[in-house]
């Protein structure tokens, strides 16, 4: 069953701003067109009085008072926003609308000073996926989710090619990338996101020496609440169900080695003849180094 992906961008906002969302919300309808997106269908909102009621007839049916005839946000749809005085685009979910707006924005303080403190040595993630691979080497990061060990590969020298296929998070992750392109704090290459899909839409000439794998793992029972952006975005993508396979195709077209991260506590993927060479280790997780 299809879920409905709404949109909306406040009329408030620089002419500048909504022709990028506009353009933005044009790919994820030629995405949706060529079966990327089938479980999706996309429902624009027309202005603010059709916004703020969609938000207040789901807050209605949370405590079971909605109007029969209402639009709400079911508990699987989500809403794409781009408000009054947002610094970009944001994701709602509909079972967790009373939330504040997931966006990634990569000029956040905490964001940027971690990003730029980073380096091959500093970072696990860089120095699991770049040891021995010069400047401006092809990396795949074959989950970019919000785009922040993309983002740290980057700056490690990397020219990263990210991948997404879940809808809204492609669109959210977009928006990021763009606004982070023209940051005066990142001097480098940002990532390019590739069309919503996986590794196995790739269809250009140039091979990636490593491509960087990092699968969503059910969270261990028990284990302490993870901040609300992550809760959300868990919430959006659930588990991963096809990692061997993944692992498989990845090490198909990696010219050097699959890096896959894992949790501390978890076994590492390992099928048939397929295993890890070697791990390094990120303190809670470690991530497992395949070699083609």
């Amino acid at each position: 069953m299809a879920r409905t992906l709404y949109y909306y961008c406040a009329p408030e906002q620089s002419e500048s701003r909504r022709r990028e969302f506009s353009q933005l919300m044009a790919a994820a309808q030629a995405a949706l067109a060529t079966g990327q997106a089938a479980l999706w269908q996309l429902q624009a909102l027309s202005g603010a009085a059709d916004y703020e009621a969609l938000l207040a007839a789901t807050a209605l049916a949370a405590k079971g008072k909605a109007p029969a005839d209402a639009p709400i946000l079911a508990p699987d749809d989500v809403l794409l926003e781009l408000g009054v005085g947002a610094v970009g685009v944001g994701l709602r979910l509909g079972a967790l609308s009373q939330f504040k707006p997931l966006v990634i924005d990569f000029e956040q303080v905490a964001v940027r000073q971690r990003l730029l403190r980073g380096g091959r040595q500093k970072e696990a993630v860089a120095r699991a996926v770049m040891q021995g691979l010069a400047d401006g080497a092809l990396v795949f990061d074959a989950t970019a989710g919000l785009g922040r060990e993309s983002m740290i590969l980057a700056h490690a020298g990397a020219q990263v090619l990210a991948f997404e296929r879940q809808l809204p998070i492609w669109c959210l992750l977009s928006d990021g990338l763009l606004r982070a392109g023209r940051s005066r704090f990142y001097p480098f290459p940002v990532p390019t996101l590739h069309a919503l899909g996986t590794i196995r839409d790739y269809s250009g000439s140039a091979r990636p020496e490593v491509i960087y794998y990092d699968p969503m793992f059910p969270e261990r029972g028990g284990s302490a609440q993870v901040k609300k952006d992550m809760h959300l975005f868990q919430a959006v993508i659930g588990a991963d169900r096809d990692t061997e396979d993944f692992v498989q195709a990845a090490l198909a077209l990696a010219t050097k080695r699959v890096v896959v991260k894992r949790p501390d506590y978890a076994p590492p993927v390992a099928f048939a003849d397929i295993k890890p060479a070697y791990s390094v280790d990120g303190g809670q997780c470690r991530f497992d180094c395949y070699q083609p």
